[in-house]
């Protein structure tokens, strides 16, 4: 069997781009290997693979058939629901702070604040000199824009910048594609917002205390939130209560913009978030100029609450 290579359930682009171009290059390496997705992959990333268009990740319902599994873009074992054996993970390649390696025992490990995960895979075409694909160059390229807010997020550095600039050598892509790409998951019409609440969330337990952390990344974040903060605040209260979780809230970015909103009905929470970031809630909404990734809150409340 292949050296199945995965990221968490119902991936985004920067675990989807992860998935294949590292896939390609172990291959490459004389070490076969497939990409599979369990679930599925999110909007972004099936707007990429479409748009030039790239064959789907193989389909998987679980990791059980693999005896070596490979993570991308991923470190918590929490997050993939009993889908996943951890002493068949033989390595992690990861850009969170907070993560779950040490539950992992077999594993070699790599786990760098980057912007995103994609960056590190492309270092390793670049470091070893091996050819990449267009297709997987893509890919990279777009979770790199993505992951950093198409470089204007505070989590973004200077080696994502040099790692698409190599990369995009191979992909050229346009200028102006990452407004195509955000324009594609933008459209939260209708049932599409709460589909988008239910489907890109995290939970992290820090400090005793539980949290659900929902994300979501559009152009027209202050018009939405004008216009459906009722409906994000019942949504985020009905997610809270499916996973028995008080302390949930949305951490909304605008992508042209980059303001960020973060909206919120526990008052617990609320005022930890006041605490930590500095900004005032006005009901349920905080607004805020600086551009922070949901990985680097969870980052900053572990700090604030374990300090």
């Amino acid at each position: 069997m292949p050296i199945l290579i995965t990221s968490y359930i119902d991936p985004d682009l920067d675990g989807v781009a992860c998935s294949v171009a590292y896939a390609e290059f172990l291959t490459k390496n004389g070490r076969p290997a497939v990409a599979g997705i369990i679930g599925r992959a999110q909007v972004e990333a099936e707007y990429a693979l479409d748009r030039f268009k790239i064959e789907p990740l193989l389909k998987i319902s679980d990791t059980k058939d693999y005896s070596e599994i490979i993570l991308v873009d991923a470190s918590h074992l929490s997050f993939f629901e009993g889908k996943l054996v951890p002493e068949n993970v033989i390595e992690i390649i990861d850009h969170r702070k907070v993560n779950e390696a040490d539950k992992f025992p077999k594993a070699k490990i790599q786990i760098e604040l980057v912007g995103s995960a994609a960056t590190l895979i492309a270092e390793k075409f670049i470091k070893d000199k091996i050819d990449i694909s267009k297709n997987s160059a893509i890919l990279l390229c777009s979770a790199i824009i993505s992951n950093t807010l198409n470089f204007n997020a505070s989590n973004c550095t200077e080696r994502d910048a040099l790692a698409f600039k190599e990369m995009n050598k191979i992909a050229l892509l346009s200028d102006g594609y990452w407004r195509e790409l955000f324009l594609a998951k933008s459209d939260l019409t209708g049932p599409k917002l709460n589909e988008r609440i239910v489907s890109d969330y995290g939970t992290f337990s820090i400090a005793g205390r539980d949290f659900c952390i929902a994300q979501i990344e559009l152009i027209g974040a202050k018009a939405l939130i004008e216009n459906r903060e009722a409906e994000i605040v019942l949504g985020l209260e009905s997610l809270g209560r499916e996973l028995n979780i008080n302390e949930t809230f949305a951490n909304i970015l605008d992508l042209e913009s980059h303001e960020k909103f973060t909206i919120s009905s526990n008052k617990i929470t609320k005022k930890l978030l006041e605490d930590i970031f500095g900004y005032k809630f006005i009901g349920n909404v905080a607004c805020d100029d600086k551009t922070i990734m949901r990985k680097q809150i969870v980052s900053m409340i572990k700090d604030y609450l374990e300090k």
